[in-house]
């Protein structure tokens, strides 16, 4: 069936996996929102507050969209899921539980962004646990953007997708989103910003680790299965 965006591809796939990508597709998008407009706000820049928190929003509903409309339609926003209902095009028991995991997904997403605002810069803080928690939830987020991409939508759109979720991220998570082991290891060698010491390298790739490990299983409980490919 070919995607077709804010309705998901499989109707008969279980509900609560459904919803399911609805909260956590929510609870990133408010992550990367209140994430972007806490980094704004530590900048001193008051005109770049707007700024940035739209280009957190867009780059993250980009990602996310492209990643998890297949699963539940990629709404995201109670508004999307409610009309939807009301123009008889989604069952009432369908649309009360994206819009209930779409507000929890959004209060988790807002908590967890302000969770992570202790690590108001990389230099100063990394290796500390708000710059392991940032990484692990960086390298969480792509990875599920990554495999759900790989795994459900249009190949082309892979680029795309993961290029705007990053552009929010880098913006919105306080460590900046490295979100890959290798660019954690290569940084004990670099210079400028994006050095670290040995410790702080050795604890991100540690984070990251768990992060996408943890993106596995959600990836699988979300019943997002591997397309046939060729060897």
């Amino acid at each position: 069936m070919t995607p077709a965006c804010f309705f998901e591809n499989d109707p008969s796939r279980a509900l609560w996996r459904r919803a399911g990508a609805e909260g956590v597709g929510t609870a990133l998008l408010l992550a990367a929102a209140v994430g972007g407009g806490l980094a704004a706000e530590r900048s001193g820049a008051a005109p770049a507050i707007a700024l940035m928190i739209a280009a957190s929003i867009s780059g993250a509903l980009v990602g996310l969209i492209v990643a998890l409309g297949p699963v539940s339609g990629g709404h995201f926003n109670p508004l999307i899921s409610a009309l939807q209902w009301l123009a008889g095009e989604r069952t009432g028991r369908c649309a009360a539980a994206y819009v209930a995991a779409q507000v929890v997904g959004a209060l988790v997403g807002a908590v967890l962004a302000g969770a992570l605002a202790p690590a108001a810069t990389r230099s100063a803080t990394a290796g500390s646990l708000p710059f392991g928690a940032s990484e692990a939830l960086a390298a969480f987020a792509l990875m599920l953007v990554v495999f759900a991409v790989a795994r459900g939508a249009p190949r082309s759109t892979g680029p795309f997708a993961v290029g705007a979720w990053l552009f929010a991220a880098i913006l919105a998570f306080p460590s900046g989103s490295l979100a890959n082991p290798a660019v954690a290891i290569a940084a004990m060698a670099a210079s400028g910003p994006l050095a670290l010491t040995s410790g702080a390298a050795l604890a991100a790739v540690a984070a990251e680790t768990l992060g996408a490990l943890a993106a596995l299983g959600v990836i699988a409980s979300l019943g997002v299965r591997p397309a046939m490919v060729q060897p």
